[in-house]
C-alpha cells in the first residue's frame, strides 16, 4: 500500500508541475499578446506620422514650385 501512495505522491507532484509551467505559459502568452499589441499599436502611429509628413513635403514642393513661376 506505501508503494501507491509513492506513485500517487509522484503523480500530483507532476501534475503540478504541469500546472504550474502551464500557468507561466498563460501569463508569457499575455505579455507577449501585450507587447505584440503595443508593437502594432506604435508602428501604427508611426505610419501616421510618415503620411503627415509626406503632406507637409508634398505641400511645400508645391509652394516652392509655385514661387519659382
Amino acid at each position: 500500500m506505501s508503494g501507491s501512495f509513492k506513485e500517487f505522491d509522484k503523480l500530483e507532484e507532476k501534475i503540478n508541475r504541469l500546472i504550474s509551467g502551464m500557468k507561466a505559459l498563460r501569463d508569457e502568452n499575455q505579455k507577449l499578446k501585450k507587447e505584440l499589441h503595443d508593437v502594432k499599436h506604435d508602428s501604427s502611429q508611426r505610419e501616421g506620422e510618415k503620411s503627415e509628413i509626406r503632406k507637409k513635403i508634398a505641400s511645400l514642393i508645391d509652394l516652392v514650385d509655385s514661387i519659382g513661376e
